[in-house]
């Protein structure tokens, strides 16, 4: 029997539509913050004043913490037991929290020092990502649980990614938004005021992640609501502790050297000339001793071992191993091109700007254009991917996305071809003001740069069918798990997954940044930049997504795991345990 054999959906396993759609707002919730944060924070900088070093630092801390608070708070969603279910007074609480927590970290004015200001952000930042991972991790975990059905699964995660495309649709014009003086204006100066905008802007974004988070909570069904308590989690702290191998103790060290490796880049060697190579690989050695030991008294503790047993069985299911190394090329591919795309654009595509303050008015309102045409083309595109699984199947459906992608970012060479000219009339246009005049800004830059327009069409298929096809495959893998170990863990599958999400977004940061300094990048010469460090700029946002991509291709090829495969998995289940 083929992927593709015949299948219809049986009735009970459909998800009704308002199911699908109350699930979907907790997209808006999810995104919401996803796409506004990282540009919102520019205000610490640009209106605040605060220095990008402290500025980095205050936003690497709360990754971290997010970072290791999404395994405890998967962990803790599948064995929580309530009267509302498991998940749902995670998702109910933590989006309230979360909601209020992001409204407030950014009430920030000047007159206060940088001090306060950055302590005060931290805060709150910290409350925040604590209170975000105690809603999403459970919500993104319950909609592996909505349905059995194999493309019933990919129809939901459809829906949801069609939903999140609506936060997308605004946020590329964040700091059209923070600049308009019309809308925000120092009372005193009559400029632009982009702190008391942010300020705004965050109430507003808090609002919708309240209103987008609480309704899943209220309105979901649980399938797996009123499972079996877990067992008691006993075992002796000494014992654990005697009984490590020398081979485990010594990967650990190796993984644990790794990461402060990793954390060794944060570390400037001009804001800390005393921090020499020596000094750094000395740090190195020691913070990887420091943080094995630390693991291996949590370790030791029962319930903390029980987590870490959990995160470890998650690896033992290649088929994750797989999804998991799939998202991480075909998602870090796309971000390490981010990082060029902005300084090709303002430096390379309006380099015959009369200064660079036109330039970067351009290219703010040409990536405006581009941001918003590709979230309306990703969302045009959801259903037809989704089509395209059930025609195909799951993985013969990677094959068509992924090289539509690569297609795409391979346009963008003649896109990028297409450098402004110096006669333009665009360079009076930006200095105009009003409505009118913004859109016809906006056209003029569409229509001379069609090409790069042309490219996110194409380029959208690659991120659009990770997080549609792969998290509906991650509910399949949980049906795997269930049949494996007699338990049902979507949080803790989900709190790797993601978690692996992140991760590679740090590394990216890390590569984007050093990769950029390799081109010989200097933004103090704005639009000066030489040719060299054009042409190589282009050709690492060229190339890289393509590699990446081409490398996931070959991952995903090794996935054997079919639709008949799914079916016989959920039928072993539900002899085994009843339906759900």
């Amino acid at each position: 029997m083929s992927e593709v054999a015949s299948h219809v959906t049986a009735r009970e396993d459909r998800i009704p539509v308002s199911q699908k759609f109350v699930y979907s707002m907790g997209s808006m919730a999810n995104d919401s913050q996803a796409a506004w944060i990282g540009q919102m924070v520019a205000v610490l900088i640009l209106g605040l004043g605060i220095s990008p070093a402290l500025v980095g630092l205050i936003g690497f801390i709360p990754r971290i913490f997010d970072g290791i608070l999404d395994p405890i708070i998967g962990f803790s969603s599948d064995n929580a037991r309530t009267r509302y279910g498991r998940r749902k007074p995670f998702i109910f609480w933590g989006a309230i929290i979360a909601g209020i927590c992001y409204a407030l970290m950014f009430q920030l004015y000047p007159e206060n020092s940088n001090t306060f200001n950055g302590w005060y952000f931290l805060i709150f930042q910290i409350i925040f990502f604590g209170a975000f991972t105690c809603f999403s991790i459970p919500w993104l975990a319950l909609g592996y649980e909505l349905t059995p059905d194999y493309h019933e699964r990919t129809a939901l995660q459809g829906w949801s990614r069609i939903m999140a495309q609506i936060p997308w649709l605004i946020s590329p014009w964040c700091w059209a938004i923070l600049y308009n003086k019309n809308w925000f204006s120092n009372p005193q100066t009559g400029e632009a005021d982009p702190v008391l905008g942010a300020r705004v802007i965050a109430m507003i974004i808090g609002a919708v992640i309240i209103a987008g988070g609480v309704l899943p909570a209220i309105f979901n069904k649980e399938h797996f609501a009123n499972l079996p308590k877990p067992k008691k989690i006993t075992g002796d702290f000494i014992k654990n502790i005697k009984s490590q191998s020398i081979k485990f103790i010594s990967r650990l060290y190796a993984a644990c050297s790794a990461l402060s490796f990793l954390f060794s880049f944060y570390v400037s060697s001009e804001s800390f000339p005393w921090f020499t190579l020596p000094v750094r690989i000395t740090a190195i050695l020691l913070g990887g001793a420091v943080l094995s030991s630390i693991f291996l008294l949590l370790y030791a503790h029962p319930v903390l071992k029980k987590l870490f047993d959990n995160i470890a069985l998650t690896f033992k299911i290649k088929l994750f191993v797989k999804i998991c190394a799939g998202t991480f090329l075909v998602f870090n591919g796309f971000m390490l091109s981010s990082t060029f795309i902005l300084w090709v654009i303002f430096f390379h595509i309006f380099k015959n700007a009369p200064d660079t303050g036109l330039a970067y008015s351009a290219g703010g309102q040409l990536l405006g254009v581009y941001g918003t045409f590709s979230a309306i083309c990703t969302a045009l595109i959801i259903p037809k991917i989704v089509w395209l699984t059930k025609k195909l199947g799951k993985k013969s459906a990677f094959f068509v996305t992924i090289p539509l992608s690569i297609i795409g970012f391979a346009m963008k060479w003649p896109a990028y071809l297409q450098v402004h000219p110096a006669n333009s009339e665009l360079w009076t246009m930006l200095n105009g003001s009003g409505f009118i005049n913004f859109i016809k800004v906006c056209w003029l830059l569409a229509v001379d740069h069609w090409l790069l327009l042309a490219c996110a069409p194409f380029i959208v298929f690659g991120l659009g069918s990770i997080f549609t096809i792969f998290l509906s495959m991650l509910a399949d893998i949980c049906d795997i798990d269930e049949l494996k170990t007699g338990e049902r863990r979507e949080g803790m599958f989900t709190a790797v997954y993601w978690w692996m999400v992140k991760m590679g977004l740090a590394v990216s940061g890390l590569l984007g940044g050093a990769m950029l300094t390799w081109t010989g990048f200097n933004q103090a010469k704005g639009i000066g930049q030489s040719l060299s460090t054009l042409l190589w700029m282009r050709i690492l946002d060229i190339s890289i997504p393509i590699v990446a991509s081409l490398i996931a291709i070959v991952v995903i090829a090794t996935i054997h795991f079919t639709k008949k495969d799914a079916y016989d998995v959920r039928k072993q289940l539900e002899e085994r345990r009843g339906k759900a």
